[in-house]
Order: structure tokens, then C-alpha cells, then sequence
């Protein structure tokens, strides 16, 4: 009976020995769990309400792209990137996060609808990189309809950026008086270039 038990004992501790050895070999950057709905402030964020979803699509622009990554961020409601606004801003935004799809190429992020910057040079926008299997990270942007600083003239230009669809969206309110956007992306495959940022959280 003793040795009975004593090699149920060295079975059940291998076993557990191998589970523990394997969920610590899944725990890689390149593994987590991110979400593919996210909510980026705290419900005491001063500012507009703001939900902005869509589908990630493959370059065919009907096939969901499973397992992409869209890493987004952008100014409170006063247009600072950090507390107090100045020093190293867009490196260290205070208001970011990050959504990876499943199989449906779903995203979604709860947030504050961003301000221009103090200075009143560019239009209100969420920033974004994005990135997915076989294809490198790139930046894409976020601009909203009704901005005083987007124009006839610079409509074009702002809404030719990177993301396969049109970079300006219209946001409406809904009956909660949340901010409600949609965007659909088209991935595309850019090579890797230096104007890509690399993230710093």
C-alpha cells in the first residue's frame, strides 16, 4: 500500500510539474490575452462618452483578419497627451490601449472624444498602429466629422491616410448620449519604415 501511494504521489506531482511548466511558456508578449472590446477611461474621465468599433479585414476586404492588433491612443479633453499637458506627450499618452480580433475581426474601444491639441494646429484625432500575421505594424489615424479645423481643402488629405477606408468618421449620439463611430479597416502590407513609433507601453 505504501508504494501505492507513494507512486500516485510522484504521477500527481509530475503532472502538475508539466501543466505549471507549460502555462509559464504561454505567457509571452507575443500570447497574452488582449480583448478585443477594451474601455480606455475610467467613468470619471472629464469629457464626451465615445465608443468607436469595426472590422479588421484582410487586403480582399471581405475576409475578417483574425488576430490582428490595433494599438490606439490620443489627447483628454483638453488636448494633452499626459496630465498637465508638455513634456514627452505622444510617447507616454495617458489615455491608450490595446485590442487583438478573434475569428470575426472585431474591434471595439470605449473612450473620451479627444480635443485638439492647445495650439489648435490639427484636427481632434485618435492615433493608432496596427498590425496583424504577415504583416507589419504601420500607423493609421482617427479624424471626426465636424471638426472646425478639417476643410474642403484639407478633407482629402486627411482622410487618404493608411486603414483602406476613409480616415475622417461621422460619430452620432445615442440615446445615452454616448458617442457612437464606426470604422472598418483593410489591411494593408507596407514595409517597415522609421516613421513607425515604437510604442513605449
Amino acid at each position: 500500500m505504501y508504494l501505492i501511494i507513494s507512486f500516485l504521489t510522484f504521477l500527481f506531482c509530475s503532472c502538475g510539474q508539466t501543466t505549471g511548466s507549460n502555462a509559464l511558456t504561454t505567457t509571452s508578449n507575443d500570447t497574452l490575452d488582449i480583448p478585443a472590446k477594451i474601455k480606455m477611461v475610467t467613468d470619471s474621465e472629464p469629457g464626451e462618452p465615445m465608443i468607436i468599433s469595426g472590422t479588421i479585414y484582410l487586403p480582399d476586404g471581405k475576409t475578417p483578419a483574425k488576430g490582428a492588433i490595433l494599438s490606439v491612443w490620443h489627447t483628454d479633453a483638453k488636448g494633452y497627451y499626459i496630465a498637465g499637458g508638455g513634456g514627452a506627450g505622444e510617447l507616454h499618452p495617458r489615455i491608450h490601449g490595446r485590442m487583438k480580433t478573434d475569428a470575426d475581426g472585431k474591434y471595439e474601444f470605449r473612450t473620451i472624444r479627444p480635443a485638439q491639441y492647445p495650439s489648435h494646429t490639427s484636427p481632434a484625432h485618435v492615433h493608432g498602429h496596427i498590425s496583424a500575421p504577415n504583416f507589419p505594424e504601420y500607423p493609421i489615424i482617427y479624424y471626426f466629422e465636424g471638426d472646425d479645423l478639417i476643410t474642403d481643402k484639407n478633407r482629402s488629405e486627411l482622410n487618404n491616410h493608411y486603414g483602406g477606408t476613409p480616415s475622417i468618421i461621422k460619430l452620432t449620439k445615442d440615446s445615452n448620449g454616448i458617442l457612437i463611430g464606426h470604422r472598418d479597416i483593410i489591411l494593408q502590407f507596407l514595409k517597415p519604415s522609421d516613421e513607425t513609433m515604437k510604442l513605449q507601453w
